[in-house]
């Protein structure tokens, strides 16, 4: 063994284990799709997070991407996905508090529908943001 520490995609929590298993229903499924997209992404699995609203004080779960700066460690965009069970309000974020700048860069990305359709939705989003197609990210509410 080499000593390094798996990391899962969209590791839930700040913790150094992954509370997975601690989500319910609607979450559970949500981080499950993006981690099955995931996988294929130009980014590694320590660029992404999941944070519960206990962590955040927001009243959703949070999917965060971290866009790093191509052959460095430098983060250039933090991203977030606010998923509250039915719908999703993605948006740049402040880097250090989770919270949404004003006039961001890439638009607002909001859907609605089932846990799987928006974490689809929410996957193509920010599959977008890591292929620099940053452009057109604003998707109507359905």
């Amino acid at each position: 063994m080499d000593g390094s520490v798996y990391v899962p995609w969209f590791s839930v929590g700040e913790a150094d284990e992954d509370a997975f298993g601690t989500l319910d229903g609607a979450w559970r499924r949500f981080v499950f799709v993006l981690r099955e997209r995931a996988v294929t992404w130009p980014c590694d699995p320590e660029d992404t997070l999941i944070l519960r609203p206990e962590e955040t004080g927001f009243a959703h779960l949070l999917a965060l991407l971290y866009a790093v700066r191509p052959g460095t460690n430098a983060i250039s965009h933090v991203f977030g996905a606010f998923f509250d069970g039915q719908g999703v309000l993605g948006t740049e974020l402040h880097n250090q508090i989770h919270i949404p700048l004003h006039g961001p860069v890439v638009g607002t990305f909001r859907v609605a529908g089932s846990p799987g359709r928006c974490a689809e939705l929410t996957a193509d989003w920010f599959e977008r943001i890591l292929r620099g197609q940053a452009g057109d990210l604003v998707a109507p509410m359905s």
